[in-house]
């Protein structure tokens, strides 16, 4: 059923001894599977300014921890919707592809 991996990233900020903030990633291995944006979810987040591009059905609820990054397919993408599906336990991930390779 679920034909893939993908990696979630989050931010982690910590502040050395003269205050300056570093940004590091915690990242963790899920299970996925993809599935098509759909056409009207397209054209209402474009309404908007989004541009989806991906959405990935993780297998439970409880694989996702408020992670903002993901990496699947050798791309990068940030977290625009999640959605908790009511007749299950899975959650979908509705995703825009990083303009710039690399975290920022």
């Amino acid at each position: 059923m679920f034909e893939g991996t993908a990696i979630l990233k989050k931010a982690v900020v910590t502040q050395d001894e003269n205050l300056n903030e570093e940004t590091t990633y915690t990242e963790r291995v899920v299970f996925v599977r993809p599935r098509s944006v759909f056409a009207s979810e397209f054209y209402q987040a474009a309404a908007v300014g989004l541009k989806p591009a991906l959405t990935l059905v993780l297998a439970s609820f409880a694989d996702y921890d408020g992670e903002k990054l993901l990496e699947y397919g050798g791309k990068e993408y940030t977290v625009t919707r999640v959605y908790q599906r009511p007749d299950r336990d899975s959650v979908e991930l509705t995703l825009e592809e990083r303009a710039v390779n690399g975290l920022e």
